[in-house]
């Protein structure tokens, strides 16, 4: 490898530092809170083994078995029993907040990701759980540990940015609404590819969600056509088009490595359910919501 190539290669990660700092708008004690502080606990948590104790059972008989149940219901989210599962979980949640913020910015979503954030955190898994106890509860009875699905729900944010931030880049051209879209499709092929045995192909649940997405689009389409797009896309700086093209790239390969291609023993149906809910409630609390009231 040539010096010159050495030297760009290694200066990578101080030109994306740089674009990070120009294009994300968080206070540095949220990012901090986010970036490292909870990492930073997830870590301590696997170092001093505490991922047996603090785990889901599947073999409970309901989520409201007991305190104990519910109280692992939210605890397993968080604590790891492997140290490659705590890194993979890790470096998944770096790369989505890395996509997610720029894009927050863009669409001027601040105080709204900032509630966003605590309903993953602190509401999410019960969800997580409770579905996973409903269909993985059938087959095993294992133990449920892990931060995966808390990065799905991130990851279920990924297309609601994208649009709210096209939204604001071109006036108002293309409606929020748009993200149910790219979410159903994404749940079509999901549905429709061989992922592990646990979680079987659905062909009729991939058609529905196929059929809702045109249909959704088709609506949308025929209420406010967007114009002028391209015109805009064309005008964007660099900056906000690199943040387009690593969040798309971001939410491509998430769901991929989510949903799709995941190795055996992986909580799928978990990771289904958290990016489910991260779409689900900024998509009915701050586009769908808002809509209706305006149109009372």
């Amino acid at each position: 490898m040539s010096s010159g190539r050495l030297r760009t290669l290694l200066g990578v990660p101080v030109t994306a530092a740089r674009w990070w700092r120009r294009t994300t708008t968080a206070p540095p004690a949220e990012q901090y809170l986010l970036l490292v502080a909870l990492p930073a606990v997830l870590s301590l948590g696997w170092l001093l083994g505490i991922g047996d104790g603090l785990g889901f059972s599947l073999a409970a008989d309901s989520l409201f078995a007991d305190r104990r149940t519910l109280l692992t219901a939210f605890t397993a989210n968080y604590v790891h029993v492997s140290g490659r599962h705590l890194v993979d979980n890790l470096l998944n949640f770096w790369v989505t907040l890395f996509g997610l913020y720029p894009l927050v910015a863009i669409a001027g979503w601040e105080q709204q990701f900032r509630r966003l954030t605590v309903g993953y955190l602190l509401g999410v898994p019960f969800c997580i759980a409770w579905v996973t106890l409903a269909t993985l509860g059938q087959v095993t009875n294992q133990l449920s540990v892990g931060f995966s699905g808390i990065v799905a729900a991130f990851l279920g944010l990924v297309p609601v940015m994208l649009v709210a931030a096209g939204s604001e880049v071109t006036d108002g051209e293309i409606d929020p609404a748009w993200s149910v879209v790219p979410f159903t499709g994404s749940l079509a092929v999901v549905f429709a590819a061989p992922s592990v045995w646990y979680f079987p192909v659905q062909p009729l649940i991939a058609l529905g969600c196929l059929a809702t997405g045109v249909l959704a689009g088709g609506l949308l389409w025929w209420l406010q056509p967007p114009a002028g797009v391209v015109a805009t896309a064309r005008s964007l700086s660099p900056d906000r088009r690199l943040a387009f093209l690593i969040g798309t790239t971001v939410f491509v390969f998430g769901v991929v490595g989510a949903l799709v291609l995941v190795p055996r023993g992986t909580n799928v149906w978990g990771h289904l359910t958290g990016y489910v809910a991260g779409f689900l409630l900024p998509y009915l609390g701050y586009v769908i919501g808002p809509a209706l009231r305006s149109n009372r």
